[in-house]
């Protein structure tokens, strides 16, 4: 990692930790729900929500910047599916936001031109090889091969993201052999099942708690080793104490202030230091309380007003990996961030 990088990323962390509530560090943009996929544990294509005009997302990311956002994710469903990505994504990089895009990988080698402006490109990927495409549809696998060879030729950087479940938990060694085999990075998160408004049949396919603590505490052996791994692995170790994987997150009076699984969490960040906006302009702490604790819509209260609704939202902590990753930054963990810095910063500035 370049000293470079390390300066510009404490320069934006800083401030945000000193000031708290002042500085929205990373925007999650929702641009759509349709997609052209329909993978087991995600319930965004069969819901009917409308989508913020090309208009009203340039004026999202003129306000984000304005409030001091340095990064913005676009997400979906499929933000490939979206014909006005183009515009959206030179707008962002002209106001001097970092880039980045997370795709089913279907679409990148046809579009491949367009995504170089990007500083990352996330492709999901659960399995390297036929356990995936079980869960996210017949020929997917060669589908994100085929993109991330495309993405390569054009020097966009990119990192995987898997979200293992029964089926392709037992697949993590031939996974890790297929990030190798790209020289790329990978962050693994564990199928969710808290709500099925949004993550479907997760539940299904959800393994049992028991070898999810086992499956979260390998990872975490494994991340102290091996520097392809960007998630660290306090925030594995953390998500392996949780009692019940059917339950996404506690809120505000769920818990006793001395349960042990509290004490240990990092300070929940979402909504304070980085936000969620949806496809319909919908502000919420972030992909877990869609649809239960929402700041209101961007179009009405602007992103300001979202914001301020949600600095108090009732959520005290969760155990998805990235989410508690994000948290343990955010909280200024410096051990996290020393890693963050040397694994992550290294590859993706």
């Amino acid at each position: 990692m370049s000293l470079r990088n390390l300066t510009a990323y404490a320069s934006r962390l800083g401030p945000n930790f000193i000031l708290r509530r002042l500085t929205i560090f990373q925007a999650f943009l929702y641009l759509t729900h349709r997609c052209n996929l329909r993978c087991l544990y995600c319930n965004f294509p069969y819901q009917e929500t409308s989508e913020l005009s090309t208009k009203q997302w340039l004026g999202v990311i003129d306000e984000l910047v304005d409030l001091g956002c340095r990064r913005v994710t676009l997400l979906g469903g499929e933000p490939l599916l979206r014909p006005d990505l183009p515009n959206l994504l030179r707008h962002a990089r002209r106001r001097g936001l970092v880039c980045v895009l997370a795709t089913n990988g279907i679409l990148v080698p046809k579009m491949i031109q367009i995504l170089r402006p990007l500083q990352t490109l996330v492709i999901s990927l659960d399995a390297a090889g036929p356990a995936n495409d079980e869960v996210r549809g017949q020929g997917v696998f060669a589908a994100v091969e085929r993109a991330v060879i495309a993405a390569g030729e054009a020097q966009i950087p990119v990192k995987l993201n898997a979200v293992l479940s029964a089926g392709t938990a037992s697949e993590l060694e031939g996974l890790l052999r297929f990030v190798a085999s790209h020289d790329l990075a990978l962050t693994i998160n564990v199928v969710r099942s808290g709500d099925q408004d949004l993550w479907r049949e997760a539940r299904r396919i959800k393994p049992e708690d028991g070898e999810i603590r086992k499956l979260l505490l390998g990872i975490a052996g494994q991340a102290a080793r091996n520097p392809r791994l960007l998630i660290s692995p306090e925030s594995y170790r953390y998500a392996s104490l949780w009692r019940d994987y059917s339950k996404d997150r506690y809120e505000a009076g769920e818990m006793d202030p001395s349960d042990p699984l509290l004490l240990g969490a990092p300070t929940c960040r979402a909504g304070r230091s980085y936000l969620s906006i949806d496809a319909d302009g919908e502000a919420y702490p972030c992909v877990t309380t869609f649809g239960k604790v929402c700041g209101g819509n961007v179009l009405a209260k602007g992103i300001k007003g979202c914001w301020g609704a949600l600095w108090e939202h009732p959520c005290l902590t969760c155990f998805s990996p990235c989410l508690v990753e994000l948290n343990n930054l955010f909280s200024f963990n410096l051990r996290v961030i020393a890693r963050f810095a040397r694994s992550h910063l290294r590859r993706y500035s």
